[in-house]
């Protein structure tokens, strides 16, 4: 049975401006949050001022580099790691998030073509840990 990708494919990814949108989505989030909490006013007001410092150093981990190999896929992000089968892989819309025994790492569609990751969404999905 032929394989619908070759033995050896790599792709390198381009940073996602999705990122950028989730920030402030978070603090649209958690703003509610914070104003139906019982603190003092000074201390509501700090908070509110203090939340866009906090959240601008955040961003959630993105792979730049992918390959995937008849041993299995090759990650590549803030750490190098190697998969043989993942543990979850989550999908929602643009985005999927994969975990590994480093932590979970996501991918944007913003960040190669479709066509492009679609071998690695193959893979995950077919090598994926059943529960």
């Amino acid at each position: 049975m032929s394989l619908p990708w070759s033995p050896r494919k790599k792709l390198e990814l381009t940073p996602s401006r999705y990122p950028a949108r989730l920030k402030w989505l978070a603090v649209i989030g958690v703003v509610p949050a914070i104003l139906l909490t019982q603190m003092p006013w000074w201390a509501l007001v700090l908070l509110l001022l203090a939340l866009p410092l906090l959240v601008r150093g955040w961003q959630p981990p993105q792979l730049s580099q992918m390959e995937l190999h008849e041993q299995g896929l090759t990650l590549i992000g803030r750490h190098w790691q190697e998969l043989e089968q993942p543990r979850r892989v989550l999908r929602v819309g643009p985005w999927m998030a994969i975990q590994t025994p480093k932590g979970w790492l996501h991918l944007f569609d913003d960040q190669a073509p479709r066509a492009q990751l679609q071998p690695f969404y193959q893979w995950l999905w077919t090598n994926r840990k059943h529960s």
